[in-house]
Formats: C-alpha cells, sequence, structure tokens
C-alpha cells in the first residue's frame, strides 16, 4: 500500500500547479452533486461537505480493517461492506454505483447489500417526472423503500444472529 501511494504521489509531482494537487472535476461533484443521499444530506447540515466526502471514504478504509481483522481469510464480503460504506455516505448513490456489490454480494451477510442493488431500481422514477417537467427530486416513497428493505433485511439478519447465539447448548441431561 505504501509503494502504490508513492508511486501516485510521484505521478502526481510535474502536475502540481501552485502547491496544489489537480483533481479534476473531484471538487466539483462533492460541492455540488447531490442525489440518494441520506446521509450525507444529514451531516451537510453541519460539516463542509469535503469533510464528509473524506469521512465516507475513511469510512470505507475502516470497514475494511474491521472486515479482514474479523476473518481470517480473505472473503468476498470483506470487499463488499467497504465499498457499501463508503457508498452509503456518498453524495450521490446512482444504481450503476451500485453494480460493484454484486459479485462480491455472495453470501448471507451481504444479503442486505444484495436487496439494496436491486431496491435502488425505483429511484428511476426520477426520469419519469422528470419528463413530465417535474423537479429533479426523489420522492420520499422511493427512499423509503430503497434504504428500509435494506435495514429490514439486516435487522432479520441481526435477529435470527443474536437468537441462534442466545440458544444456550443442551446438556447431557437434557439430551438423554
Amino acid at each position: 500500500a505504501a509503494f502504490a501511494a508513492a508511486i501516485v504521489a510521484l505521478l502526481y509531482i510535474p502536475f502540481i500547479n501552485h502547491g496544489r494537487i489537480p483533481t479534476g472535476s473531484l471538487g466539483a461533484y462533492v460541492q455540488s452533486y447531490r442525489f440518494n443521499d441520506p446521509v450525507f444530506a444529514m451531516l451537510e447540515r453541519i460539516v463542509a461537505p469535503q469533510l464528509i466526502a473524506g469521512l465516507a471514504a475513511l469510512i470505507g478504509l475502516a470497514t475494511a480493517i474491521w472486515c479482514r481483522r474479523k476473518s481470517s481469510v480473505l472473503s468476498a464480503d470483506s470487499f463488499a461492506w467497504p465499498m457499501a460504506a463508503s457508498l452509503f455516505c456518498a453524495p450521490v448513490v446512482y444504481p450503476w454505483y451500485l453494480m460493484w456489490l454484486i459479485p462480491f454480494a455472495r453470501s448471507l451477510p451481504t444479503l442486505p447489500l444484495l436487496i439494496w442493488t436491486m431496491s435502488i431500481l425505483p429511484m428511476y422514477v426520477v426520469w419519469y417526472h422528470h419528463d413530465l417537467g417535474q423537479k429533479w427530486l426523489l420522492p420520499g416513497w422511493v427512499a423509503v423503500l430503497e434504504y428500509g428493505s435494506v435495514a429490514v433485511a439486516a435487522a432479520v439478519i441481526v435477529f435470527r444472529r443474536l437468537s441462534s447465539s442466545a440458544k444456550a447448548p443442551y446438556s447431557v441431561e437434557e439430551v438423554q
């Protein structure tokens, strides 16, 4: 990781302009673009957008570290959850952003992510409303359906996991 970071830093040196690193349109994207962003919108009321974007990246990194420490083997979950955590905090979440999760959503713990890739599809209603001359705005029911179905799936998985771990193993006397 350090070697890769050093290579990227070396490649940027020729493009430094007045002490600033060029980031293309990333600044305009973080500053101006918003869509399907409940977490970003909530945090933006109290923190600058640039900080929230950095926080989204850090949350993804922290999730990657946590997933790696939790599992001794490199699983698909170790890739899916960090990407999803960063996207969950992003200023814009379109369905094609979630397509990157699909190859990694192959186990029960990643079922909420697979559901997210499907539950986001009704947000295309925005294009229909826009064609009718309405504002470019995500209807509330779409956000409730999208994020609510993910929350319900996650709650069911957590509940099942907690209820199965709460059951005490049978004692020898109970089995006989």
